[in-house]
Protein backbone atom coordinates (compact mmCIF):
# COMPACT_ATOMS: atom_id res chain seq x y z
CA UNK A 1 0.00 0.00 0.00
CA UNK A 2 1.23 3.32 -0.76
CA UNK A 3 2.65 5.51 2.29
CA UNK A 4 2.05 2.50 4.29
CA UNK A 5 4.86 2.06 7.47
CA UNK A 6 7.69 -1.06 6.52
CA UNK A 7 6.89 -3.53 8.96
CA UNK A 8 9.46 -4.23 11.75
CA UNK A 9 11.24 -7.60 11.93
CA UNK A 10 12.68 -9.53 14.47
CA UNK A 11 16.26 -11.34 14.18
CA UNK A 12 18.94 -12.41 15.79
CA UNK A 13 22.03 -10.55 15.86
CA UNK A 14 25.86 -11.37 16.94
CA UNK A 15 26.76 -10.52 20.59
CA UNK A 16 30.46 -11.15 20.33
CA UNK A 17 30.85 -10.13 24.29
CA UNK A 18 29.18 -13.11 25.87
CA UNK A 19 31.41 -16.20 27.40
CA UNK A 20 31.75 -18.95 25.38
CA UNK A 21 30.33 -22.24 26.57
CA UNK A 22 33.06 -23.85 28.83
CA UNK A 23 34.32 -27.13 26.77
CA UNK A 24 37.45 -29.67 26.99
CA UNK A 25 39.63 -30.54 24.62
CA UNK A 26 38.25 -33.75 24.33
CA UNK A 27 34.78 -32.35 23.30
CA UNK A 28 36.37 -30.63 19.92
CA UNK A 29 36.35 -33.48 17.66
CA UNK A 30 34.24 -36.70 17.26
CA UNK A 31 35.07 -39.82 18.00
CA UNK A 32 35.83 -40.99 14.55
CA UNK A 33 37.47 -37.68 13.53
CA UNK A 34 40.71 -38.29 11.77
CA UNK A 35 43.09 -37.04 13.98
CA UNK A 36 42.15 -39.65 17.11
CA UNK A 37 43.65 -42.08 14.68
CA UNK A 38 46.88 -40.24 13.75
CA UNK A 39 47.59 -39.87 17.50
CA UNK A 40 46.81 -43.62 18.68
CA UNK A 41 49.19 -44.02 15.81
CA UNK A 42 52.15 -42.49 17.05
CA UNK A 43 51.54 -43.03 20.47
CA UNK A 44 52.47 -46.56 20.10
CA UNK A 45 55.68 -45.85 18.67
CA UNK A 46 58.97 -46.12 20.37
CA UNK A 47 60.08 -43.21 20.75
CA UNK A 48 63.33 -43.58 22.46
CA UNK A 49 65.66 -42.04 19.94
CA UNK A 50 63.90 -38.08 19.94
CA UNK A 51 64.01 -38.65 23.77
CA UNK A 52 67.94 -38.98 23.98
CA UNK A 53 68.01 -35.29 22.61
CA UNK A 54 66.15 -33.89 25.10
CA UNK A 55 68.41 -32.48 28.38
CA UNK A 56 65.31 -31.50 30.57
CA UNK A 57 65.13 -33.82 33.25
CA UNK A 58 63.09 -34.36 36.51
CA UNK A 59 64.22 -32.48 39.43
CA UNK A 60 66.73 -30.48 37.32
CA UNK A 61 65.92 -26.47 36.95
CA UNK A 62 64.63 -25.76 33.25
CA UNK A 63 61.98 -25.76 31.02
CA UNK A 64 59.95 -29.16 30.33
CA UNK A 65 60.85 -29.95 26.42
CA UNK A 66 58.00 -30.48 23.85
CA UNK A 67 57.16 -34.27 23.96
CA UNK A 68 58.43 -35.55 20.07
CA UNK A 69 55.19 -37.93 19.81
CA UNK A 70 53.32 -34.85 19.51
CA UNK A 71 55.07 -32.64 17.08
CA UNK A 72 55.60 -35.97 14.92
CA UNK A 73 51.82 -36.07 15.39
CA UNK A 74 51.53 -32.70 14.26
CA UNK A 75 53.69 -33.41 11.11
CA UNK A 76 52.09 -36.51 10.44
CA UNK A 77 48.58 -35.06 10.53
CA UNK A 78 49.48 -31.84 8.77
CA UNK A 79 50.93 -33.81 5.87
CA UNK A 80 47.67 -35.54 5.95
CA UNK A 81 46.41 -32.46 4.94
CA UNK A 82 48.92 -31.46 2.26
CA UNK A 83 50.96 -29.14 4.85
CA UNK A 84 54.79 -29.75 4.58
CA UNK A 85 55.94 -26.46 6.06
CA UNK A 86 56.40 -25.35 9.93
CA UNK A 87 54.88 -22.15 9.35
CA UNK A 88 51.71 -23.93 7.66
CA UNK A 89 51.25 -26.05 10.29
CA UNK A 90 51.81 -23.04 12.95
CA UNK A 91 49.26 -21.37 11.14
CA UNK A 92 46.37 -24.17 11.79
CA UNK A 93 47.08 -24.26 15.14
CA UNK A 94 45.55 -20.91 16.05
CA UNK A 95 42.07 -22.06 13.89
CA UNK A 96 41.28 -25.58 13.89
CA UNK A 97 39.99 -27.52 16.94
CA UNK A 98 41.51 -30.88 15.08
CA UNK A 99 45.04 -29.23 15.96
CA UNK A 100 44.02 -28.00 19.17
CA UNK A 101 43.20 -31.49 20.63
CA UNK A 102 46.53 -32.92 19.39
CA UNK A 103 47.95 -30.08 21.38
CA UNK A 104 46.20 -30.32 24.36
CA UNK A 105 46.89 -26.75 25.56
CA UNK A 106 50.65 -27.28 25.11
CA UNK A 107 52.07 -24.32 23.33
CA UNK A 108 54.47 -24.97 20.03
CA UNK A 109 55.34 -22.31 17.99
CA UNK A 110 56.99 -23.25 13.90
CA UNK A 111 60.50 -22.79 15.46
CA UNK A 112 59.83 -25.69 17.58
CA UNK A 113 58.33 -27.68 14.58
CA UNK A 114 61.23 -26.97 12.82
CA UNK A 115 63.71 -27.72 14.51
CA UNK A 116 62.28 -31.49 15.38
CA UNK A 117 62.61 -31.86 12.24
CA UNK A 118 65.55 -31.00 10.78
CA UNK A 119 67.68 -32.41 14.03
CA UNK A 120 65.99 -35.78 14.00
CA UNK A 121 67.12 -36.82 10.44
CA UNK A 122 69.20 -40.25 12.32
CA UNK A 123 66.20 -40.65 14.52
CA UNK A 124 64.04 -40.87 10.90
CA UNK A 125 65.66 -43.19 10.00
CA UNK A 126 65.56 -45.85 12.75
CA UNK A 127 61.70 -45.01 13.55
CA UNK A 128 61.41 -46.27 9.27
CA UNK A 129 62.66 -49.74 10.42
CA UNK A 130 61.26 -49.62 14.14
CA UNK A 131 57.89 -49.44 11.72
CA UNK A 132 58.57 -52.33 9.79
CA UNK A 133 59.70 -54.32 12.80
CA UNK A 134 56.18 -53.49 14.80
CA UNK A 135 54.44 -54.41 11.51
CA UNK A 136 56.23 -57.77 11.21
CA UNK A 137 55.73 -58.92 15.02
CA UNK A 138 51.63 -57.65 14.63
CA UNK A 139 51.11 -59.92 11.63
CA UNK A 140 50.47 -57.32 9.44
CA UNK A 141 52.88 -57.19 6.87
CA UNK A 142 55.67 -60.11 5.60
CA UNK A 143 59.32 -59.34 5.97
CA UNK A 144 60.17 -57.78 2.84
CA UNK A 145 61.61 -59.57 -0.28
CA UNK A 146 60.92 -58.16 -3.36
CA UNK A 147 62.22 -54.22 -2.82
CA UNK A 148 61.84 -51.06 -5.79
CA UNK A 149 63.77 -48.13 -5.85
CA UNK A 150 63.14 -44.97 -7.21
CA UNK A 151 64.06 -41.23 -7.16
CA UNK A 152 62.51 -37.74 -7.65
CA UNK A 153 63.64 -34.31 -8.17
CA UNK A 154 62.65 -31.87 -5.17
CA UNK A 155 62.48 -28.35 -5.76
CA UNK A 156 65.17 -27.02 -3.33
CA UNK A 157 64.34 -23.54 -1.57
CA UNK A 158 67.19 -21.95 -3.22
CA UNK A 159 65.74 -19.27 -6.33
CA UNK A 160 67.51 -19.42 -10.08
CA UNK A 161 68.57 -15.85 -8.96
CA UNK A 162 70.53 -17.24 -5.92
CA UNK A 163 73.24 -18.83 -8.13
CA UNK A 164 76.53 -16.28 -8.66
CA UNK A 165 79.91 -16.87 -10.68
CA UNK A 166 82.89 -16.81 -8.50
CA UNK A 167 83.72 -12.82 -8.64
CA UNK A 168 80.40 -12.57 -7.20
CA UNK A 169 80.42 -14.72 -4.45
CA UNK A 170 84.12 -13.07 -3.50
CA UNK A 171 82.84 -9.70 -3.25
CA UNK A 172 79.51 -10.79 -0.89
CA UNK A 173 81.97 -12.75 0.94
CA UNK A 174 84.38 -9.31 0.83
CA UNK A 175 80.92 -7.12 1.60
CA UNK A 176 79.81 -9.24 4.59
CA UNK A 177 83.47 -8.86 6.45
CA UNK A 178 83.47 -5.47 6.11
CA UNK A 179 79.91 -4.66 6.68
CA UNK A 180 79.79 -2.07 9.66
CA UNK A 181 78.14 -2.37 13.43
CA UNK A 182 74.49 -1.19 14.18
CA UNK A 183 73.83 2.48 14.96
CA UNK A 184 74.51 4.10 17.92
CA UNK A 185 72.07 3.47 20.70
CA UNK A 186 70.65 0.07 18.82
CA UNK A 187 70.08 -3.06 21.47
CA UNK A 188 71.49 -5.86 22.75
CA UNK A 189 69.24 -7.90 20.34
CA UNK A 190 70.27 -5.69 17.50
CA UNK A 191 73.89 -5.99 17.55
CA UNK A 192 73.85 -9.60 18.18
CA UNK A 193 71.39 -10.40 15.14
CA UNK A 194 73.38 -8.17 13.32
CA UNK A 195 76.57 -10.44 13.91
CA UNK A 196 74.29 -13.85 13.41
CA UNK A 197 73.58 -12.45 9.57
CA UNK A 198 76.87 -11.39 9.28
CA UNK A 199 78.46 -14.73 10.30
CA UNK A 200 75.75 -16.66 8.05
CA UNK A 201 76.19 -14.93 4.82
CA UNK A 202 80.19 -15.21 5.11
CA UNK A 203 79.68 -18.83 5.75
CA UNK A 204 76.93 -19.59 3.17
CA UNK A 205 79.70 -16.97 0.60
CA UNK A 206 83.11 -20.07 1.52
CA UNK A 207 80.47 -22.92 0.74
CA UNK A 208 79.24 -21.90 -2.46
CA UNK A 209 83.15 -21.03 -3.43
CA UNK A 210 83.81 -24.67 -1.92
CA UNK A 211 81.16 -25.81 -4.64
CA UNK A 212 82.13 -24.25 -7.95
CA UNK A 213 85.06 -26.98 -8.72
CA UNK A 214 82.38 -29.63 -8.34
CA UNK A 215 80.08 -27.32 -10.69
CA UNK A 216 82.99 -27.15 -13.00
CA UNK A 217 83.00 -30.65 -13.59
CA UNK A 218 79.27 -31.41 -14.29
CA UNK A 219 79.43 -28.38 -16.70
CA UNK A 220 82.44 -30.78 -18.40
CA UNK A 221 80.22 -33.93 -18.30
CA UNK A 222 77.25 -32.36 -19.56
CA UNK A 223 76.22 -32.84 -23.31
CA UNK A 224 77.35 -30.12 -25.23
CA UNK A 225 80.11 -29.31 -23.28
CA UNK A 226 80.80 -26.54 -20.72
CA UNK A 227 79.32 -22.79 -21.45
CA UNK A 228 79.79 -20.09 -19.37
CA UNK A 229 81.35 -20.12 -15.80
CA UNK A 230 80.43 -22.21 -13.13
CA UNK A 231 77.78 -21.12 -10.42
CA UNK A 232 76.89 -22.06 -7.31
CA UNK A 233 73.91 -20.77 -5.06
CA UNK A 234 74.50 -18.58 -1.77
CA UNK A 235 71.57 -19.16 -0.33
CA UNK A 236 71.92 -22.81 -0.66
CA UNK A 237 75.33 -23.99 -1.67
CA UNK A 238 74.59 -27.59 -1.83
CA UNK A 239 71.72 -27.47 -4.02
CA UNK A 240 72.43 -28.13 -7.97
CA UNK A 241 70.35 -27.49 -11.41
CA UNK A 242 68.67 -30.32 -11.99
CA UNK A 243 66.28 -31.22 -14.94
CA UNK A 244 63.05 -31.17 -13.49
CA UNK A 245 59.95 -34.20 -14.89
CA UNK A 246 58.10 -30.98 -16.74
CA UNK A 247 61.30 -30.47 -18.57
CA UNK A 248 62.85 -27.18 -17.15
CA UNK A 249 65.66 -26.69 -14.98
CA UNK A 250 65.52 -25.89 -10.85
CA UNK A 251 67.72 -26.21 -8.27
CA UNK A 252 66.79 -29.08 -6.60
CA UNK A 253 68.36 -32.19 -4.99
CA UNK A 254 67.60 -36.12 -5.80
CA UNK A 255 65.29 -37.70 -3.27
CA UNK A 256 65.85 -41.71 -3.54
CA UNK A 257 63.32 -44.09 -1.57
CA UNK A 258 63.45 -47.91 -1.61
CA UNK A 259 60.06 -49.43 -0.89
CA UNK A 260 58.38 -53.02 -0.49
CA UNK A 261 56.71 -54.11 -3.19
CA UNK A 262 54.10 -56.11 -1.37
CA UNK A 263 52.88 -53.85 1.46
CA UNK A 264 54.30 -50.49 -0.66
CA UNK A 265 55.71 -49.17 3.15
CA UNK A 266 58.73 -46.74 2.29
CA UNK A 267 61.82 -48.61 4.11
CA UNK A 268 65.04 -46.41 3.17
CA UNK A 269 65.34 -43.15 1.84
CA UNK A 270 68.52 -40.52 1.06
CA UNK A 271 68.44 -37.22 -0.79
CA UNK A 272 71.69 -36.35 -2.54
CA UNK A 273 72.54 -33.41 -4.80
CA UNK A 274 73.31 -35.96 -7.82
CA UNK A 275 71.41 -35.37 -10.70
CA UNK A 276 71.84 -38.53 -11.80
CA UNK A 277 70.47 -41.93 -10.59
CA UNK A 278 73.39 -44.59 -11.96
CA UNK A 279 75.41 -44.25 -8.60
CA UNK A 280 72.45 -44.13 -6.14
CA UNK A 281 72.09 -47.75 -6.47
CA UNK A 282 74.79 -49.17 -4.15
CA UNK A 283 74.26 -46.77 -1.44
CA UNK A 284 70.84 -47.51 -0.83
CA UNK A 285 71.55 -51.00 -1.02
CA UNK A 286 74.23 -50.54 1.94
CA UNK A 287 71.72 -48.66 3.68
CA UNK A 288 68.62 -51.27 3.67
CA UNK A 289 71.21 -53.71 4.36
CA UNK A 290 73.33 -52.22 7.35
CA UNK A 291 70.19 -50.29 9.18
CA UNK A 292 67.27 -52.55 8.55
CA UNK A 293 69.34 -55.95 8.44
CA UNK A 294 67.80 -56.67 4.87
CA UNK A 295 69.07 -58.65 2.22
CA UNK A 296 66.29 -59.06 -0.62
CA UNK A 297 65.99 -61.37 -3.35
CA UNK A 298 65.05 -58.87 -5.89
CA UNK A 299 65.61 -55.42 -6.17
CA UNK A 300 63.57 -53.60 -9.15
CA UNK A 301 64.91 -50.40 -10.58
CA UNK A 302 64.07 -48.31 -13.75
CA UNK A 303 66.41 -47.63 -16.56
CA UNK A 304 68.01 -44.86 -15.17
CA UNK A 305 69.80 -47.25 -12.66
CA UNK A 306 71.20 -48.90 -15.44
CA UNK A 307 74.92 -49.67 -13.62
CA UNK A 308 76.42 -52.70 -15.15
CA UNK A 309 79.16 -52.62 -12.32
CA UNK A 310 76.65 -52.57 -9.47
CA UNK A 311 73.98 -55.12 -11.42
CA UNK A 312 77.27 -57.60 -10.97
CA UNK A 313 77.31 -56.96 -7.85
CA UNK A 314 73.76 -57.04 -6.47
CA UNK A 315 74.05 -60.36 -8.93
CA UNK A 316 77.40 -61.65 -6.74
CA UNK A 317 75.72 -60.84 -3.51
CA UNK A 318 72.49 -63.42 -4.39
CA UNK A 319 70.23 -60.48 -5.31
CA UNK A 320 68.61 -60.48 -8.47
CA UNK A 321 68.34 -57.07 -10.48
CA UNK A 322 64.66 -56.73 -12.38
CA UNK A 323 65.73 -53.20 -14.87
CA UNK A 324 64.79 -53.20 -18.50
CA UNK A 325 67.42 -54.58 -20.97
CA UNK A 326 68.70 -51.13 -23.30
CA UNK A 327 67.11 -50.46 -26.36
CA UNK A 328 68.29 -52.75 -29.76
CA UNK A 329 69.45 -49.55 -31.66
CA UNK A 330 72.41 -49.73 -28.24
CA UNK A 331 72.99 -53.31 -28.38
CA UNK A 332 76.18 -54.00 -29.56
CA UNK A 333 76.37 -56.84 -32.77
CA UNK A 334 76.40 -60.66 -31.24
CA UNK A 335 80.31 -60.61 -32.09
CA UNK A 336 81.33 -57.57 -30.46
CA UNK A 337 79.37 -58.49 -27.45
CA UNK A 338 81.71 -62.09 -26.78
CA UNK A 339 84.65 -60.17 -27.39
CA UNK A 340 83.07 -57.31 -24.59
CA UNK A 341 81.40 -60.13 -21.93
CA UNK A 342 80.74 -58.81 -19.00
CA UNK A 343 80.37 -62.05 -17.08
CA UNK A 344 78.02 -64.79 -15.60
CA UNK A 345 76.14 -62.01 -13.49
CA UNK A 346 75.13 -59.50 -16.12
CA UNK A 347 74.55 -62.55 -18.38
CA UNK A 348 71.69 -63.81 -16.38
CA UNK A 349 70.24 -60.52 -15.78
CA UNK A 350 70.30 -60.03 -19.68
CA UNK A 351 68.30 -63.24 -19.45
CA UNK A 352 66.09 -63.23 -17.17
CA UNK A 353 64.96 -59.97 -18.37
CA UNK A 354 64.04 -61.27 -21.78
CA UNK A 355 61.71 -63.60 -20.00
CA UNK A 356 57.98 -63.21 -19.27
CA UNK A 357 57.98 -63.88 -15.69
CA UNK A 358 60.96 -61.39 -15.59
CA UNK A 359 58.50 -58.69 -17.23
CA UNK A 360 56.02 -59.43 -15.10
CA UNK A 361 58.28 -58.76 -11.96
CA UNK A 362 59.63 -55.29 -13.30
CA UNK A 363 56.35 -55.09 -13.95
CA UNK A 364 55.68 -54.44 -9.98
CA UNK A 365 57.73 -51.52 -9.98
CA UNK A 366 55.58 -48.68 -10.84
CA UNK A 367 52.95 -49.33 -8.83
CA UNK A 368 55.08 -49.58 -6.06
CA UNK A 369 58.11 -46.62 -6.41
CA UNK A 370 56.34 -44.25 -8.46
CA UNK A 371 52.76 -44.42 -6.17
CA UNK A 372 55.07 -43.40 -3.15
CA UNK A 373 57.04 -40.40 -4.65
CA UNK A 374 53.08 -39.37 -6.30
CA UNK A 375 51.62 -39.99 -2.36
CA UNK A 376 54.45 -37.95 -1.11
CA UNK A 377 54.45 -34.98 -3.19
CA UNK A 378 50.85 -34.61 -4.17
CA UNK A 379 49.11 -35.99 -1.35
CA UNK A 380 51.93 -34.65 1.59
CA UNK A 381 52.61 -31.43 -0.21
CA UNK A 382 56.19 -32.52 -0.31
CA UNK A 383 56.58 -30.26 -3.65
CA UNK A 384 59.19 -27.85 -2.48
CA UNK A 385 61.65 -28.22 0.23
CA UNK A 386 61.45 -25.17 3.53
CA UNK A 387 64.88 -25.78 4.49
CA UNK A 388 68.45 -25.44 3.32
CA UNK A 389 71.19 -27.62 3.11
CA UNK A 390 71.87 -31.30 2.30
CA UNK A 391 71.27 -33.07 5.61
CA UNK A 392 68.15 -30.84 6.78
CA UNK A 393 66.48 -32.00 2.95
CA UNK A 394 67.06 -35.66 4.12
CA UNK A 395 65.76 -34.98 7.31
CA UNK A 396 62.22 -33.48 5.60
CA UNK A 397 62.39 -36.39 2.94
CA UNK A 398 62.73 -39.17 5.72
CA UNK A 399 59.87 -37.54 7.82
CA UNK A 400 57.85 -37.61 4.74
CA UNK A 401 58.42 -41.28 4.31
CA UNK A 402 57.45 -42.11 8.10
CA UNK A 403 53.94 -40.06 7.93
CA UNK A 404 53.61 -42.07 4.68
CA UNK A 405 53.88 -45.29 6.16
CA UNK A 406 51.90 -44.16 9.03
CA UNK A 407 48.96 -43.07 7.07
CA UNK A 408 49.18 -46.46 5.06
CA UNK A 409 49.00 -48.29 8.14
CA UNK A 410 45.95 -46.69 9.22
CA UNK A 411 44.43 -47.02 6.10
CA UNK A 412 44.80 -50.65 5.97
CA UNK A 413 44.17 -51.14 9.17
CA UNK A 414 47.48 -52.48 10.46
CA UNK A 415 47.64 -50.69 13.81
CA UNK A 416 43.96 -51.13 14.54
CA UNK A 417 40.65 -50.27 12.87
CA UNK A 418 41.04 -49.76 8.89
CA UNK A 419 40.33 -45.92 8.28
CA UNK A 420 41.07 -45.56 4.65
CA UNK A 421 38.58 -42.76 4.16
CA UNK A 422 41.01 -39.93 4.37
CA UNK A 423 43.77 -41.69 2.84
CA UNK A 424 44.30 -42.33 -0.79
CA UNK A 425 44.86 -46.22 -0.83
CA UNK A 426 46.21 -48.35 -4.28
Amino acid sequence: MAGSRRPRVRVLRPRRAQVLTARTYEQLVDRGHPVRAVWAAVEALDMSDFERAIRARPHHAGRSAVDPKLLLALWVYGQMEGLSSAHAIAARLRTDVAYWWLCGGVGVSAHTLSSFMTRSGPAFRALLGKLLDDLCSRGAVRRPRRLAQDGTRVRASAGAASFHRKATLQKRATEAAAAGQCRRGASPQARAARKRARADLQARAALALAALPAAARRKKRAKGGARGEPRASLTDPQAHVMRMPDGGYRPAYNAQAVSDVESRLALAGRVTNEGADTAQLLPMVHCVAHVLGLKPEAWLVDGAYRNLKAFSALESQGIRVFSPLPARKNLLPPGEQRRRRRGEPIEAWRARMQTLAGKRTYAQRAPTAELLNAQVKERQGLRRLHVRGRKRAEAAWLLALVAHNLLLAIAQGWLGEPEGSFFLTP
